[in-house]
């Protein structure tokens, strides 16, 4: 029987976690261009998708703020 479920950062559903039937692990699948770069992922549950995906959103952010910074800090 096939598993799947929705993961979501905030109001935003970013990916899909699926596994197949005989499978152990849950794969990523990204629905949202962001997250791309956790596209085939394994996770042994759920949780640990969406705790990769609320990481990856703080790690964008994070950049983000620093790039703002210095483009401000530029004379």
């Amino acid at each position: 029987m096939t598993k799947s479920y929705v993961i979501e950062v905030g109001d935003d559903q970013v990916g899909l976690v699926i596994r197949e039937t005989g499978e152990r692990e849950y794969q990523f699948h990204a629905a949202h261009p962001s997250y791309r770069a956790l596209e085939g992922r394994r996770f042994s549950d759920p949780y640990l998708a969406e705790r990769a995906a609320i990481a990856h959103a703080a790690s964008r952010r994070n950049r983000r703020s620093l790039s703002l910074q210095l483009l401000e800090a530029t004379p």
